[in-house]
């Protein structure tokens, strides 16, 4: 077994909360090692709603997660200008509506209050013709709406910025490296053994050792002899590969919680359940069940919401706190930073619970415990620090554009992925060839992620510049992705087929669920191209 060195913390985790622990620590001058068992934020904080939002249905029963989620938030959109935008929502209100346009617009109210911490606006009132007008798809049963201003983010590029931060300081951050054991010397955890993804095992001593694995804590907790108590939420969401309202939109599920309706610039996204979740969590499924549900709910307030195709499904596990009788969607969204020195596994932190919006938050006070028990003076600094991208103001999507020959659009998507660092990117990269006609991703793009963010598979690469994410699905580009990646990483032609065949195949437990005739018949073609271009293996 190899030996990796020593570090003051080892932290266990790569979705937003660890890679946002490992960069506060990093920045606080802390020597730092991150793992990652699949890719950077390929978990719960992938399979979120992409927004950092102060959840204003708290409000009912945890009023302080509200509040802090709001001044996170603001904290975030001040870091990370180039990731956010802002999202607009609809809250329309139907006769017989538990709430009516009074009691909605009241609740919106106190809301107000809040919005300011995150730098968003006051809601407005909305007649019903005004209503319809702003959005013609609403049923024309709508007696009135209010508004609600949220922010938009790809939870993707969030991580990785932090990760990238991180490294920028010192930290080593490996992904696809899975933790095995938890090395112990009587009552304390000195360190972590894990295996890389050549299947090599290796070890590395640590001072402390951060739990930030989301709905895997108590699992990694187990390793030291402990508990975290957790009662898991399933979720799951339906993605459309474009525009389908010009608002994102509330709703109401059959059986009275909350849903939305999404639009987030290129593609839609409508969701969620919230179910107690049993089973594995390395192998989540999304049922027909769950998608009827959704939709059923929509159709409601949006009639023409079976005419829309959808492309795929995600699906992840909310780390909620344990609590015994309330309802999967009521549970808080508080975080708990625990200590287990007093369980018998002294140098072992665990962060569990929590939220997207308040993954910064999460993160300052986890590295706030590790500093007391190190001896550490230094604070965080990361309420402040633009993350990468963000130490400058970006040029004109453009300038840009007309300055490195690519079209506007794919300018845009660049920038809101790099910020100030696009055309370095693109620099990288010496090409402005585009990979597919429906989603504008630059092959340098590809290049530069496949060169500089770790990227080892084709799904990598889905996270890192969403390669497949428009209406093909993959089906006209991912060959091309797998040349592009494969020429970089030094694959060999069947590696490449390969590489494609293996994201093909893994794409469809997404796709499964949601494809209709149309897209049934696109999915044998794309899986006969396949078959064909790989001598029809399986």
């Amino acid at each position: 077994m190899a030996a990796s060195g020593s570090y003051d913390v080892a932290v266990i985790g790569g979705g937003v909360t660890g890679a946002g622990v490992a960069r506060d620590l990093s920045l606080r001058g802390l020597s730092v090692l991150l793992l990652e068992k699949g890719d950077w934020g390929a978990g719960t904080t992938g399979a979120s709603s992409w927004m950092i939002h102060g959840g204003p249905r708290y409000l009912e029963f945890d009023w302080d997660t509200t509040r802090l989620s709001c001044v996170d938030a603001g904290h975030i959109v001040t870091i990370a200008r180039n990731l956010v935008y802002r999202v607009v929502f609809l809250i329309p209100v139907l006769p017989h509506d538990r709430n009516d346009i009074e009691r909605m617009e009241t609740a919106m109210e106190v809301y107000d209050r809040f919005q300011p911490l995150k730098k968003a606006h006051p809601h407005r009132r909305l007649t019903p013709e005004e209503v319809r007008q702003a959005e013609p798809g609403l049923t024309p049963d709508v007696i009135g709406a209010v508004t609600m201003e949220e922010w938009g983010v790809d939870p993707h590029r969030l991580v990785f910025a932090n990760v990238q931060d991180a490294v920028a300081h010192g930290a080593r951050a490996l992904n696809h490296t899975r933790v095995t054991e938890l090395i112990r010397d009587g009552g304390k955890v000195i360190g972590v053994r894990y295996q890389g993804p050549d299947g090599s095992l290796s070890e590395a001593r640590a001072r402390a050792v951060v739990n930030a694995s989301g709905p895997w804590s108590p699992e990694v907790a187990a390793m030291a002899g402990v508990e975290v108590h957790l009662r898991p939420a399933k979720g799951i969401h339906i993605i459309y590969p474009h525009r389908i309202s010009n608002f994102s939109i509330s709703a109401e599920s059959i059986d009275g919680r909350d849903l939305l309706m999404v639009a987030h610039g290129g593609f839609t996204l409508l969701g969620t359940t919230d179910d107690d979740f049993y089973g594995d969590l390395d192998s989540v499924e999304v049922v027909e069940d769950e998608v009827e549900y959704l939709i059923q709910g929509f159709e409601r307030v949006f009639p023409s919401i079976r005419d829309y195709r959808p492309v795929r499904t995600t699906t992840g596990v909310r780390p909620t706190l344990f609590k015994w009788r309330r309802y999967e969607d009521e549970l808080s969204r508080r975080y708990k930073v625990i200590d287990h020195a007093a369980s018998g596994a002294d140098g072992f932190i665990s962060i569990a619970g929590g939220k997207l919006s308040m993954y910064r938050l999460m993160a300052e006070e986890t590295s706030d415990a590790v500093c007391r028990k190190l001896g550490v003076q230094a604070r965080s600094e990361t309420s402040r620090r633009p993350l990468p991208g963000n130490e400058s103001d970006p040029v004109p999507p453009a300038e840009l554009a007309a300055r490195c020959g690519i079209p506007a659009l794919a300018a845009m998507k660049l920038q809101t992925r790099h910020g100030s660092n696009a055309e370095k990117v693109l620099d990288e990269g010496s090409t402005s060839r585009i990979l597919c006609r429906c989603e504008p991703v630059t092959e340098a793009e590809l290049v530069y992620a496949a060169r500089h963010e770790q990227v080892r598979t084709l799904a990598d690469a889905f996270r890192r510049v969403g390669i497949a994410g428009g209406p093909c699905a993959g089906a006209a580009c991912i060959l091309r992705a797998s040349e592009v990646i494969g020429r970089e990483l030094g694959w060999s032609a069947s590696q490449r087929f390969d590489a494609a065949r293996e994201f093909v195949h893994g794409a469809w437990l997404g796709r499964e669920p949601v494809l209709g005739h149309a897209g049934w018949a696109q999915e044998e073609l794309a899986q006969g191209a396949m078959r064909g271009l790989t001598g029809g293996a399986r």
